[in-house]
């Protein structure tokens, strides 16, 4: 390619797709190790409790016990132990095992995944989300009440009268995970009638090919959000839906500029050099470094925003922040190498096919004719 316009990145699509596909190997490697290791197929990916169903404690202690982060932390402390006691855990295990159930005891431990302040003033309330008994081992959820009274009486004794606590009252309550397959339904609908829209919007705009680059570059923003979630052990809430949201519209912003690049160069390719003109790789090539600054900048402009919000935000912030994260690191890769390489891969293909057929036709034209 002519020195003017860099390194083909074109020329080098092998590469960029054997990336995505390490990435999902490690992910796949990280899911299969925590499932059997925690005997739960369901462990492999941190499933939150909007998705998989759980528990929520909520204990009013007022702004004198809550007003500063020393307070909070404090008491999130206190129930944090309760909720991870390794006596509630195998007193839990024995209830089941009388029950037929053979759960292993550390299947028994509660796992935060959610603890804010609620309310003001004298109703200020700590509120603490932790995940259920995996259905594999409680099918009717008798042994998540069992161990959630356990809990509850636990606490109940922590904040009693006798511990200088004024009649605090501990609530529970059982969040199933019903309305969350109904939420998982409703977004990849959604997804689905983006992808569509956005599938006809391209194509109308430019042509088939960029279109078909663009969806499956972002079916790859996507899988690259899910498997780096699930190798960092990133917790998915109902922000991951928002966050897979996001980073389709904002990959697509960055694809489309790309390909606008490349029809202002396929349309101008009369005055570019002989070497370049009718070759789809060099006008591509091209059009990647005429749009390299401008996907720099607008990437790390949205990353160091990110980045804050992911260090300083409270947990259910970084559920979000963090998939955003890696959605724009895979944005930027799959706007820049993945769809360009496979616009011209299906291009080329295309146009060869039908010089082909032309010469076909040609043949059978002069065959006629002799």
């Amino acid at each position: 390619m002519n020195k003017l316009y860099g390194t083909s990145i074109i020329n080098k699509w092998r590469i960029w797709i054997v990336v995505p596909f390490v990435v999902l190997l490690i992910a796949i490697i990280v899911f299969a190790g925590v499932a059997i290791s925690q005997k739960d197929f369901s462990k492999g990916m941190n499933i939150g409790i909007d998705f998989s169903g759980g528990s929520v404690i909520t204990i009013v202690l007022g702004e004198g016990e809550l007003g500063s982060n020393d307070g909070f932390n404090s008491h999130l402390d206190k129930i944090a132990e309760v909720i991870k006691s390794e006596e509630i855990a195998a007193k839990t295990a024995e209830y089941a095992l009388a029950n037929g159930v053979n759960l292993p005891a550390n299947a028994a431990v509660g796992s935060i995944s959610y603890s804010q302040k609620s309310d003001v003033g004298e109703n200020m309330s700590i509120i603490v989300k932790y995940d259920n008994v995996s259905k594999t081992y409680d099918k009717d959820n008798a042994i998540t009440n069992y161990r959630n009274e356990l809990i509850k009486e636990q606490l109940q004794s922590i904040y009693s009268d006798d511990n200088g606590y004024d009649s605090v009252k501990v609530d529970m309550s059982y969040i199933g995970a019903t309305a969350s397959a109904k939420l998982i339904q409703t977004a990849l609908i959604s997804l689905l009638v983006t992808l569509v829209l956005i599938l006809i919007y391209i194509i109308i705009r430019f042509e088939i090919w960029s279109g078909l680059a663009a969806i499956i570059a972002i079916a790859h923003d996507v899988l690259m959000m899910v498997c780096l979630t699930i190798i960092f052990r990133v917790q998915v809430n109902s922000a991951f839906i928002a966050a897979m949201i996001t980073i389709v519209s904002y990959s697509i912003n960055n694809t489309i500029v790309v390909f606008d690049r490349v029809r202002e160069n396929m349309k101008n390719e009369k005055t570019l050099s002989k070497t370049m003109a009718l070759n789809n790789n060099a006008i591509v090539d091209k059009s990647i470094w005429d749009t390299f600054s401008r996907s720099v900048n607008t990437t790390i402009t949205t990353m160091i925003s990110i980045v804050i919000f992911a260090i300083l935000g409270a947990s259910s912030v970084r559920e979000f922040a963090l998939p955003v994260i890696f959605g724009l690191i895979a944005g930027f890769y799959s706007s820049l190498v993945i769809a360009p390489s496979l616009y011209c891969l299906m291009k080329n293909a295309y146009d060869k096919s039908k010089v082909n057929k032309k010469k076909i036709t040609a043949g059978k034209k002069q065959y006629a004719g002799m």
